[in-house]
């Protein structure tokens, strides 16, 4: 029906707008020819005008013509010459003012040629001069008729063409004369078919009208039936709304941080609103028993009664939920004669639905259940609304747990379970405000594990962290419930110790704690020997706040490490030698920009004592302390980070001065140059190698680098590719130090290294009753056997000398062949022979001159 309506208007339209068409196109028609035959007309009389201008104009033409070839005689008389330039003159003037007006440009030039021929008529004598000017104006006058007859041509041929034109509107208004009638029969027809259709559309309008009251009548039936419908859906909603803005409110207080409990009791009250027959109560389970945390709307009787519900009390619909994955339904408690069932009963609860609710683990929460008024079967709806709330009780019980888990992870360590360093700080803090108030003394212990990175380093972060837990709980276990002690980063700890009589009660207390973490600490087959520095402070004498006796504590516990003395106690000299470390970094700082440092160099010498190679060692001489020593340079330059910086100007310097060894024509020997950890550790440390060769034109064989044992181990696979790419330059590798260290010599074969520096601890005590010679041996055959060099350090007696030699080292180092010596002396010791002979003459001379 819609279409039929749609296809009878569109047919509508189109007849309309064709029957409008033909209108126009005959008004269009009858208002051109009008139009045109005027035009025809006006056009056709001014042709005939023009052209019969143009047809006497050419007659006068011819006229002249032949007046000019008459003009040529009688020349031999002068009135006859005179009148004819009489007469030319008339003709002239005649021809100029009756010529059309196209011919305007030609009427000036022939009048011109008029006065012409009038003024020679009136000239006095007729003489050759005379005779000349004439002839010259019939010239001019015989090419002016050339021209104006050649423009009366072309205006001949213009007229022509306008002819055709008029000839061919005279056609085009004929034809439109004679489409009049078949356009206006057109426009009748259309009239015709224009009525039809307007008659077929009222009929068809009429038939839709009756169609849309039956709609009409039709759709106020649905409207009131959906109305109905949407009444009661605006009730759910504003019930669902209503839930929901409990639901809002519980999550609200969550994000409050409010009680438990209190957000149980909305919790509660927020299912009960849904219905007005309902009641509800929460139940958590601890120990096996049901406890009532939350209810309302129950009588205060039966809230006494459902308080606590034990697993012996038989027939409780609350504890035989918990044994069920889903809710427990009672429909109707009158049909369930039990003692519990009847004593709700006598409450007015005719029936209830009971919902567990679960941890993440799996493990029963508590249940939340529905009393109703009334006896009814619940729907799915109801269902879910207990479902989903008991969801949310268990949400709310998993957020207050991971919230009282954050506490505790915000201030206690997660690996050792001790404070950490901000409850630590807390801590302090109080213990202070309470010894002011009290007049007491608070002692500060600042412990630090000695080497605890090699443990980390060598057997893992297993064993580091077993450590770390086995330290916290001595430290525990030896101090007082009011002490505190707490992780404050790494392998730092803080104790706390509350009410000391004096400095001697904390040393005292610091040193059996020492003697404690002294003991082995135990790592699955390993026994692992860990040693620590303690620093003390004293409140109120080394300081009155928190941030001063830590820093205080940390500063005596350095002067601890750095000095080996176990334990120490803050003074004011240590805090001048905090001073004194910081103006000495500051200027090593210096010293490096300026060219403060510089290297000496201590011959290895091969066996029959000729110098084989040097070892580069840092020497730095400051204005007031003099030469300051690499053991107290090497840690300060490590601990500011300059040991990178400082670190590449000693290879690039070694490497120059061996090189300039090289062009003054001494022996080439190799020099060899200690890595730090620092170093080696970085990506780019093979570039920065190849850099500095390459810079300073020394061959890759003359340069060896020497790494200890505990550096190269501390990430075996990285320290392979590292010393694989060294290799590939060409350079040598050497392990410092060896046998000091914790590595295992399963790793060694696989490294790609050159030599062994046994460590001087063991050529030191080589004579004496505990001598070491067996571990030397051992040392010097597995080498050998591994195709390694040995170097010894350390060597000072002939008797040394003699056993090394003896047992096969390859090269020697120590002062009985030389101390370090600047550049300029070690140039002269490559071409001495051999140093320890060198020595023995110049120890004779010396006794020869006393």
């Amino acid at each position: 029906m819609p279409s039929l309506n749609y296809q009878l208007e569109s047919r509508s339209r189109i007849g309309n707008r064709f029957f409008y068409a033909l209108v126009v196109l005959q008004v269009a028609i009858s208002v051109g020819s009008l139009l045109d035959s005027h035009s025809l007309r006006s056009a056709e009389s001014t042709v005939l005008k023009d052209r019969a201008a143009l047809t006497s104009y050419r007659s006068q033409l011819d006229s002249l013509q032949k007046l000019m070839e008459g003009g040529h005689a009688g020349r031999d008389d002068s009135g006859t010459l005179r009148a004819l330039a009489t007469t030319l003159s008339l003709s002239l003037h005649a021809l100029a003012e009756t010529g059309p007006l196209d011919f305007a440009t030609h009427s000036s030039a022939t009048a011109r040629q008029a006065e012409a021929f009038r003024q020679l008529a009136t000239r006095p004598v007729v003489d050759s001069r005379w005779t000349a000017d004439y002839d010259r104006e019939l010239k001019e006058v015989a090419q002016s008729l050339e021209h104006e007859r050649a423009a009366t041509n072309t205006a001949e041929e213009k007229f022509l063409s306008q002819a055709q034109k008029i000839q061919k509107i005279r056609l085009y208004v004929e034809r439109m004369d004679a489409a009049t009638p078949l356009l206006l029969l057109s426009t009748i027809l259309c009239m015709t078919w224009l009525k039809r259709e307007m008659r077929l559309q009222v009929a068809h309008g009429m038939k839709i009208e009756v169609e849309l009251r039956q709609e009409r009548s039709s759709l106020e039936n649905r409207i009131e039936a959906r109305t109905a419908e949407l009444q009661s859906e605006v009730k759910e909603r504003m019930r669902v709304e209503h839930l929901n803005r409990g639901r809002n409110q519980v999550l609200e207080m969550l994000a409050r941080d409010e009680p438990t409990e209190e957000i149980f009791r909305v919790l509660v009250e927020v299912l009960a609103r849904h219905r007005s027959t309902w009641a509800s109560a929460l139940h958590l389970l601890e120990d096996g028993t049901l406890h009532l945390k939350a209810s309302t709307d129950l009588p205060e009787k039966l809230v006494r009664n459902l308080q606590q519900l034990s697993s012996g009390m038989a027939g409780v619909p609350e504890l035989e939920a918990l044994g069920k994955d889903k809710a427990l339904i009672l429909c109707d408690l009158a049909a369930d004669r039990k003692p519990w069932t009847e004593l709700l009963r006598a409450n007015g609860i005719q029936s209830l639905w009971s919902a567990p609710f679960f941890g993440p683990d799996k493990s029963p929460l508590g249940t939340l259940t529905v009393y109703t008024l009334l006896r009814y079967a619940p729907s799915s709806a109801d269902l879910e609304l207990l479902e989903t709330h008991s969801q949310m009780a268990a949400m709310v019980l998993e957020r207050c747990r991971l919230q009282d888990e954050l506490r505790r992870h915000a201030h206690h360590d997660s690996l050792t379970g001790l404070p950490n360093r901000l409850l630590g700080q807390e801590r302090l803090a109080t213990a202070i405000r309470r010894a002011k108030r009290n007049d007491e003394s608070i002692a500060v212990l600042w412990i630090d594990l000695n080497k605890f990175k090699q443990i980390n380093d060598v057997h893992g972060h297993a064993a580091g962290d077993s450590v770390l837990r086995q330290v916290a709980e001595r430290l525990s276990k030896r101090l007082r419930e009011s002490d505190t002690v707490a992780r404050m980063g790494g392998d730092e700890f803080m104790v706390v110790l509350e009410d000391i009589p004096g400095r001697a009660d904390g040393q005292r207390v610091a040193q059996t704690l020492l003697d404690t973490l002294r003991q082995p600490v135990a790592f699955q087959d390993l026994q692992l020997s860990i040693t620590a520095s303690i620093g003390i402070a004293l409140f109120p004498d080394d300081g009155d706040s928190a941030d001063e006796l830590e820093r205080n504590a940390d500063l005596a516990m350095y002067e601890a490490k750095f000095g080996n003395y176990g334990t120490r106690a803050f003074s004011s000299v240590l805090n001048q030698a905090l001073i004194d470390r910081r103006e000495l970094e500051q200027e090593m700082a210096s010293a490096l920009k300026h060219g403060g440092f510089e290297l000496h160099y201590q011959p290895q010498c091969d066996q029959s004592g000729r110098v084989a190679a040097f070892e580069a060692l840092l020497r730095f001489t400051h204005p007031t302390l003099g030469v300051v020593p690499p053991s107290r340079l090497v840690p300060i330059a490590e601990e500011s980070e300059m040991i990178i910086s400082l670190g590449t100007w000693v290879l690039r310097e070694a490497c120059r001065q061996n090189r300039q060894w090289q062009v003054e024509g001494y022996p080439p020997v190799r020099v060899a140059v200690n890595i730090s950890s620092m170093q080696f550790a970085r990506e780019d440390f093979a570039d920065r190698v190849a850099e500095v060769l390459e810079e300073t034109g020394l061959a890759p064989e003359f340069l060896e680098l020497e790494l200890t044992e505990s550096v190269v181990v501390k990430d075996f696979t990285e320290s392979t590719r590292q010393l694989q790419r060294l290799k590939r330059l060409g350079v040598s590798i050497a392990i410092d130090d060896f046998g000091t260290g914790y590595s295992s010599l399963n790793y060694l074969h696989r490294l790609p290294i050159d030599r062994l520096k046994i460590d001087r601890s063991f050529i030191q005590v080589l004579n004496t009753p505990n001598s070491t010679l067996p571990i030397l041996e051992a040392i010097i055959s597995m080498a050998k056997n591994m195709e390694l060099g040995v170097v010894g350090e350390g060597v000072e007696t002939d008797e040394q000398m003699a056993m090394l030699c003896l047992k096969g080292c390859d090269l020697l180092q120590g002062f009985l062949y030389s101390r370090p010596v600047s550049a300029d002396r070690a140039k002269f010791l490559l071409q001495a022979g051999p140093l320890y002979e060198s020595m023995l003459r110049e120890d004779a001379l010396a006794v020869a001159a006393v």
